[in-house]
């Protein structure tokens, strides 16, 4: 694995607030990923992110919306330590993700060494290109079936470093009926597929979080900064009305 082993312990950002990264580092997570896909988060604070997660020896992610040149390149530039691609479902979306992550001759990604990930002028271009193309993580999101059945023909994409399957665009896909089983069956042969051939794989956690490790995940998203403070506040406020039913109804 470039750069080192992939951090484990994970989590989305989707709050427009370089504090909720500071916090999560502090909680102990190994890494963060900021959401330009789903998030309310525009490209300045991106880049402030990207510098706080550093700073609080973070590794920062960021989700992109695709891979247009703008939805990669200004993440990179920011110094962004890898991005989650969603919606790879075969082999030709998954080269796309890496034309547009790679330098040339691997990809296409335009260069500028003025920037966060080029030390802001201080790092040589043959430094440069070679951190970009050899320690830039790209993760491919797999959260349809046929990314599911072609999981190891796109994880062995060269370029590709990660699969994470995407439990929750798997399930509102409209594939797979509920209850039927077959879901689940799907993503356990996926598992295993990728375990027989070395492919770094993530998903999401909770509490079975023991579990998705012994099945052979490598990281694990457990949560988002949204879900964590929401939980944590309900926690408290159920708490207190419990504790006094008769004064705080």
């Amino acid at each position: 694995m470039k750069g080192g082993p992939f951090p484990r312990l994970g989590a989305w950002v989707k709050l427009p607030a370089p504090e909720s990264v500071e916090l999560l580092a502090l909680a102990g997570f190994d890494f963060v990923v900021i959401d330009a896909e789903h998030g309310a988060i525009d490209i300045r604070m991106m880049s402030t992110m990207i510098g706080v997660a550093h700073g609080c020896g973070l590794a920062p992610f960021v989700r992109v919306a695709g891979t247009a040149p703008r939805d990669v390149q200004v993440p990179l530039d920011a110094g962004a330590a890898g991005l989650f691609v969603p919606q790879i479902d075969d082999t030709a979306r998954a080269r796309d993700a890496v034309q547009a992550t790679r330098f040339p001759p691997l990809g296409q990604r335009g260069a500028s060494t003025s920037g966060r990930a080029g030390r802001w002028g201080l790092e040589g271009l043959a430094d440069y290109l070679r951190s970009g193309n050899e320690e830039v993580r790209l993760v491919v999101q797999a959260e349809s079936a046929e990314a599911l059945s072609a999981i190891v023909e796109i994880g062995e994409v060269s370029g590709v470093d990660a699969v994470f399957i995407g439990p929750t665009d798997l399930a509102v896909s409209g594939q797979f009926p509920e209850g039927d089983g077959k879901l689940a069956d799907l993503v356990a042969a996926a598992e295993r597929r990728c375990a027989d051939r070395g492919i770094t794989l993530g998903t999401t956690a909770s509490g079975d979080a023991p579990d998705l490790l012994g099945r052979g995940y490598t990281f694990l998203v457990l949560g988002a900064d949204t879900t964590i403070l929401r939980q944590a506040a309900h926690a408290l406020v159920s708490g207190a009305r419990t504790a006094a039913p008769e004064v705080l109804r």
